[in-house]
């Protein structure tokens, strides 16, 4: 195996062990249990786990398990814990484990019972996908020059093609095809959502320019059962977002905004 890709591995996971599995080997009466070998054969790369599925590579990730415990218990041995960066590194590992357990935690919760429903069902205007084209332009006078023009019959597309600085979606007429709301930019998706079918926007600021957005087509949110996966992780995100928001207005939370816009 490459040295990398060794070095990888055995610093790769976190181990854990219960009573009740079987040991099979140990180092100074440490046991390395079945449960370990397996958790550590389960995070490695689908591309690695065939080629360790044999007698050799089996012996290998034993290897892998008994180096990293013969490191650990060396560690322990030179109070490595004391150092300083060590400690923050430490510190920071503890805190990362907690933030992504509650995570886990409000996932589940959100995900049981009815919640991801009750949630689309009351903001299903939301969830309904629209179609629209845009011309994007470095200044606003650009997009009022180009707004008047349409205003007095020039056609959307051509001008798109014509003026957009977006190099995908300018040479398409300004296409932008269906989205939800969700999966758009917040200026360009709040300003769709509220124009009729063929209006066209005024001029909508964004950190990309200004943007003139006509609206081509929308249609009806789905039901919820017949949301696909990618919609139904949509929802998922609103309802955590939703659920971050709570949190963040629960707790007081002051932001020093004169330093972070000095900050290089």
């Amino acid at each position: 195996m490459r040295y990398g890709v060794l070095i990888g591995l055995i610093g790769m996971g976190l181990i854990v062990g219960t009573a009740f599995a079987e040991e099979l080997a140990a180092v100074n009466g440490k046991p390395i249990t079945t449960e370990a070998f397996q958790q550590k054969l389960d995070a490695m790369p689908a591309t690695m786990k065939d080629a360790m599925n044999t007698p050799e590579g089996r012996q290998e990730v034993l290897n892998i398990l008994i180096t990293r415990e013969l490191l650990y218990q060396e560690a322990v041995k030179r109070h490595l814990e004391k150092d300083r960066s060590i400690q923050d590194k430490l510190a920071e590992a503890r805190r990362s484990v907690l933030v992504e357990a509650m995570l886990d935690r409000l996932t589940d919760r959100m995900t049981a019972g009815n919640t991801l429903k009750n949630y689309y069902e009351s903001h299903r205007n939301d969830f309904r996908e629209v179609r629209a084209s845009h011309i994007l332009v470095e200044k606003e006078e650009e997009a009022r020059n180009l707004k008047q023009q349409l205003n007095a019959g020039a056609d959307f597309a051509e001008l798109a093609r014509k003026f957009s600085k977006d190099a995908r979606s300018g040479p398409a007429g300004g296409d932008l095809g269906y989205f939800t709301k969700g999966r758009m930019s917040p200026e360009i998706a709040n300003a769709a959502f509220t124009l009729p079918v063929n209006a066209v926007s005024e001029p909508v600021k964004s950190s990309y320019g200004y943007h003139l957005i006509k609206l081509t087509d929308s249609r009806e949110a789905r039901r919820f059962e017949e949301l696909p996966t990618p919609a139904l992780e949509e929802v998922k995100r609103a309802v955590l977002q939703e659920e971050l928001q709570d949190l963040r207005s629960a707790n007081t939370v002051t932001v020093n905004a004169e330093k972070l816009n000095q900050l290089r």
